[in-house]
């Protein structure tokens, strides 16, 4: 019974942390102080930040939206961004999003995204918490909190799959498409080394002036 009872204070403690503070993605301060926070707070490219080894630009609208914009090229690029809202008189409420990714992720784009806004939420209560941005929490711990938003791309496993196999039609298709030119290509140019020295004009006889002709 004693043991019991120890249990339950212990649960007890755990889940005032963990609901105490209401929603995940709300947080006590008033819009301006979210997004000056925001704004100041850098991400690292040393791989233990939220997008890895990636530069990324930081600007915002002044007044609610922050935008992370990747500066690693064509192969590895990311957009993502907050948007703050004011919740009372003296919280904010932030939703954020992600979008892009490497072109070789194909059809896995939507899941790389959706890790991408796993470790923008984690950079971004890390930030307004002021505490130390964790790889581990970025995996998707602190993320789970927060509701979803309706601009995210689905990175659901299923989406991937039939987007793989769409890919691979598509390329197959153009394979055939690009055989058929192809071997057009080769009838038309076979036809032309063939009648060569030929004129031809409408209602007279056609007309060899090929030398092997005479």
């Amino acid at each position: 019974m004693k043991y019991l009872l120890l249990g339950a204070a212990f649960m007890g403690v755990i889940g005032f942390a963990w609901f105490g503070r209401g929603e995940a993605n709300v947080y006590a301060m008033v819009p301006a102080q979210a997004y000056a926070k925001l704004r100041a707070t850098p991400i690292q490219a040393d791989g233990k930040s939220a997008f890895g080894r990636l530069d990324y630009a930081i600007s915002g609208d002044g007044t609610s939206k922050i935008y992370w914009n990747g500066l690693g090229g064509t192969f590895a690029s990311s957009q993502c961004e907050a948007e703050i809202t004011p919740e009372g008189a003296d919280k904010s409420r932030i939703m954020a999003h992600c979008n892009g990714g490497s072109m070789s992720d194909g059809a896995a784009a939507g899941m790389v995204s959706g890790m991408q806004r796993k470790a923008l939420i984690e950079h971004i209560d890390a930030a307004l918490t002021s505490r130390p941005f964790d790889v581990k929490l970025a995996q998707g711990s602190t993320a789970s909190g927060w509701p979803s938003d309706a601009r995210q791309p689905d990175g659901s496993y299923g989406t991937a799959v039939v987007g793989a196999l769409k890919m691979e039609q598509d390329i197959k298709q153009m394979g055939r498409e690009m055989e058929k030119d192809s071997a057009q290509r080769d009838a038309d140019a076979a036809y032309k080394r063939a009648h060569a020295g030929v004129q031809f004009q409408a209602g007279k006889p056609m007309v060899d002036l090929s030398p092997n002709s005479r």
